[in-house]
């Protein structure tokens, strides 16, 4: 692991020990006069709460003989009782938080003050729970969730049930959103899901690969792909961390592997203190050799909503960040199209922030940055409100609140300063938009317009032996403006010689680019072996200045048999606008920073003329 990277997850690890307070808010009462808005009306939370503090033990594992405590806290509503059950919902934290931290206690005071049960909890190898770090997976993590429902929620005569057990839907982001679809599909109590900012699956997220493989209908069926691109720095940064939770005090890996009386993993628990040795086994493979083999594409599948998004039969809001290089708007397309596909009742939203250092916008309220609000605050607050409405929609069946299919946060529109801000977003019914445009990419360093005379060429980009010097994206966590500290400043940095640019002519007119970018390429390489290389969106002004779109690349890994054959792509999705006068540029380059890169010298070649394509989503006027 690198110095940069190891005191990035020493940095990461003091910020996520900041909780939040606990208890009622004084301004959990009758809220101020109604502020118009858009589409997202304001709601005002009325209800007091009290909360209660519990220990409850679960029994988890493949094999059912693992015993830990989790911490919960139950928030009960004044307006619960035998006569009016109400709706529960259940909602654990982000990765190396626990109950108490700022966006449980906000979320859960929100929901508790609008009339919902709500119960939180510390996931497994975290804060006072026991246990170790599992990734939310099916095997471990949702066997204990299920367990909290049975033990905390179904003895509760003001929890309202039916046939089919106590109402409850589920909230969360990061890791706590990673366990949401996976519990949907094994709980018929589950009734419905809003899911942020988020994976669809886990072996893409931490190891992409964005080549669609032939006969996949939307190219974004991401477990099709063998093998990837390691995402060697936010992989390293929450492996660091979740091997740091025992010495920070938080969960019993160690206890739980000693209690085990597996000799294997006791005698392991040193090297592996934070997760059982399959995870650790897994992480050291990808770090040294860059190649999953079966047994951990197997354990990480069990953690992947994917796998069991045909069981799914609830409906489900997705909330994810544009700027995100963690888990990207691809994730929650890819989601959001295989439930669509199915008749699942599915919306979506990308909101301004994501992973990294991002804030949320003013107005706007993602809950998952860090910041304790209130329930004043949210009440007016365009993601907390949807996520109200949904719930509402849903578990109380009021009408309105279910929302557009997709919406999407436009910095170019401005916020008018008060209320929910859904002046910034704009709505549609459908996703994708079916709006876009197809350039051709031509000669050495041209993106031609439909229409436009095309020529035929081939540009080459090396990739140096060992992958270095590599190309620079971001300091994965660390870019957005809002990290402390932050390497925003930091330009995106191409390597001469590793890279090819293609960019269109001006735009005579603004372009509002929504969706995910495509690309047919038809790329060789030297070396006999898998061709990796990374594909990014830039905004050129017309002063020649560029800004990479978000930050984000697209790591694309071609398996050995099938280079030479064209190769089609989906870039990271993306809303954004190009601006009069300015152009897009298609870059192509054979290394980045944050990635595990091909270690072998290679020459990549791509042929350009009317087969290469780049389609961008949006129409040019």
């Amino acid at each position: 692991m690198s110095s940069r990277v190891r005191s990035a997850a020493a940095v990461v690890g003091l910020l996520l020990l900041v909780t939040g307070a606990t208890g009622a808010p004084a301004d959990a009462g009758p809220q101020r006069a109604h502020v118009r808005s858009d589409h997202v009306p304001a709601a005002h939370g009325t209800h007091h709460w009290k909360t209660i503090d519990r220990l409850v033990p679960v029994v988890t594992g493949p094999d059912d003989d693992i015993a830990i405590d989790l911490d919960t806290r139950l928030y009960v509503p004044d307006n619960a009782s035998r006569r009016h059950p109400q709706p529960a919902i259940l909602m654990t934290h982000g990765f190396g938080l626990n109950k108490t931290s700022p966006e449980v206690v906000s979320t859960a005071r929100f929901f508790a003050a609008h009339g919902y049960v709500v119960l939180t909890y510390t996931s497994s190898g975290f804060g006072a729970s026991g246990g170790c770090v599992t990734l939310q997976s099916a095997d471990y993590d949702v066997k204990s969730a299920r367990q909290l429902i049975d033990k905390v929620l179904e003895p509760r005569r003001d929890v309202r049930r039916d046939a089919r057990g106590v109402v409850v839907g589920t909230i969360g982001g990061s890791y706590g959103g990673g366990i949401q679809l996976p519990l949907a599909a094994h709980d018929q109590r589950i009734r419905t899901s809003v899911v942020g900012r988020t994976w669809n699956n886990l072996i893409y997220s931490l190891d992409p690969n964005n080549r669609v493989v032939p006969g996949d209908p939307t190219g974004l069926d991401h477990g099709l792909n063998a093998q990837g691109v390691f995402k060697q720095e936010w992989t390293s940064l929450f492996y660091a961390l979740g091997n740091s939770q025992p010495a920070m005090g938080g969960g019993d890996c160690p206890g739980a592997k000693q209690a085990s009386g597996d000799p294997v993993e006791i005698g392991g628990a040193a090297s592996c203190p934070g997760y059982y040795l399959p995870l650790c086994r897994t992480y050291e493979l990808l770090t040294s050799t860059g190649d999953s083999d079966a047994e951990a594409r197997h354990l990480i599948r069990r953690a992947s909503a994917s796998t069991f998004l045909h069981r799914i039969h609830v409906p489900v809001l997705l909330v994810q960040g544009q700027s995100d290089t963690l888990f990207n708007l691809n994730d929650a397309s890819a989601t959001y199209r295989a439930l669509h596909r199915r008749g699942v009742p599915v919306g979506m939203i990308w909101n301004s922030g994501g992973h990294g250092g991002y804030d949320s916008q003013p107005g706007e309220c993602e809950a998952y940055d860090g910041t304790l609000r209130s329930v004043r605050r949210m009440d007016h607050c365009y993601l907390s409100l949807r996520s109200l409405g949904w719930m509402d929609h849903w578990l109380r069946g009021r009408s309105g609140g279910r929302g557009p299919a997709f919406a999407y946060y436009r910095d170019w529109k401005k916020y008018a300063g008060h209320g929910a801000d859904d002046e910034q977003y704009g709505t549609s019914p459908r996703f994708p938009l079916h709006a876009s445009t197809t350039f051709r990419i031509s000669g050495t360093d041209a993106l031609v317009a439909p229409g436009k005379p095309v020529t035929s060429g081939s540009v080459t980009m090396l990739n140096p032996q060992g992958g270095e010097p590599a190309a620079y994206t971001e300091t994965s966590n660390f870019t957005g403006p809002d990290a402390s500290p932050s390497s925003g400043d930091t330009p995106p940095t191409e390597i001469d010689g590793q890279f090819a640019a293609f960019t269109s002519a001006p735009f005579a007119r603004s372009v509002a680019a929504v969706g995910i970018p495509e690309a047919h390429l038809l790329l060789t390489n030297s070396n006999g072996q898998d061709m990796v290389f990374f594909a990014k969106v830039y905004d050129v002004a017309p002063d020649g200045s560029t800004v990479l779109v978000h930050r984000l690349i697209a790591p694309v890994r071609v398996p050995a048999a099938a280079v030479g054959e064209p190769v089609d792509i989906r870039l990271a999705g993306f809303a954004h606008r190009f601006a009069r006068g300015h152009a897009v540029r298609l870059v192509l380059c054979t290394t980045d920073q944050t990635s595990y890169n091909a270690k072998v010298a290679d020459v990549l070649t791509l042929s350009t003329g009317t087969a290469s394509t780049f389609t961008l989503p949006g129409v040019l006027r």
